[in-house]
């Protein structure tokens, strides 16, 4: 019989983020990110975490201002049409962040290189390019085959995955309505999973729902109900991103905004703090 992985936000942070931890971070930009697990994060206090994500956003910048990672493997951090990520920015031109040049191919096949268990993924795409210069560890080579120049790609194996969903059931099967862009590849490679979830479900609803269960029970470690888990970002088909929100913590000081939204543990002080329900009237679909 499966075991209840179910577990509190503040269980499921502690046990399985540690100090150091290279952390994959679902979602894309301002969609489907899992927020509530980094303030958790953040309010635990955890050090010198790497972040691996396909394009962050909101995410990393809270990271970046709370001093809680050191580097960081992504296509793209910024906070798209509300402008750059400040903190990250500022962290990065102050030698406290590094950056390790991605793409999103090489993201995807560094997972990829992981569960295929290869020492490596080929890739042709970013030949010539600046990545070269910057990464020291993707090598040239010639296909031995066809005699043409690619490139080898490293694995990209994190330490902990952290993944929100619309629907997860209690042994760790976790459905995405929608994209899935690099989650379920997080989720087979990562050495701990934990998915946050709008709504707990049984394993019959899984199996019909579209997609069915992208990330597998076996590689789930926890899940953690938490409604409005990915706000100021979007998780379809619940609710969209808030911009309203998100321009506020454009203007706002890091310390007034930690005060007002982070250190608040229970979601539904959280979203009080937010505007209550007239706010998430503005963003439920």
């Amino acid at each position: 019989m499966a075991i209840n992985k179910i577990m509190s936000l503040k269980e499921a942070v502690s046990q399985y983020v540690e100090d150091g931890d290279l952390v994959g971070i679902g979602g894309l930009s301002f969609w489907r990110k899992p927020i509530s697990a980094i303030r958790e994060i953040i309010r635990q206090g955890k050090k010198n975490l790497g972040i691996v994500t396909f394009v962050g956003g909101l995410d990393v910048d809270l990271l970046a201002g709370a001093n809680c990672i050191n580097r960081v493997r992504a296509s793209f951090v910024g906070m798209e049409l509300f402008g750059l990520a400040p903190r990250y920015r500022e962290a990065v031109e102050s030698g406290k962040l590094k950056v390790i040049e991605e793409t999103e191919a090489s993201i995807a096949l560094g997972l990829k290189a992981v569960y295929l268990r290869l020492p490596f993924m080929p890739l042709k795409g970013i030949i010539d390019t600046d990545i070269l210069k910057v990464r020291d560890d993707i090598k040239e080579f010639v296909d031995p085959l066809k005699n043409e120049r690619l490139v080898a790609v490293p694995p990209i194996k994190p330490d902990v995955a952290i993944i929100h969903v619309p629907y997860a059931d209690e042994k760790g099967n976790g459905n995405i309505a929608g994209a899935v862009w690099i989650d379920d590849d997080l989720s087979k490679v990562a050495k701990k999973v934990i998915i946050t979830c709008e709504k707990i479900v049984e394993t019959e609803d899984i199996i019909r729902l579209p997609g069915k269960g992208q990330i597998p029970m076996q590689k789930v470690d926890a899940v953690v109900r938490v409604p409005f888990g990915a706000h100021p970002t979007s998780c379809y088909p619940f609710y969209t991103f808030d911009p309203i929100h998100i321009k506020n913590y454009m203007k706002i000081n890091y310390d007034e905004y930690f005060n007002t939204f982070i250190k608040p543990e229970n979601i539904g002080d959280y979203l009080e703090k937010v505007g209550g329900i007239k706010s998430i009237l503005n963003i439920i679909t």
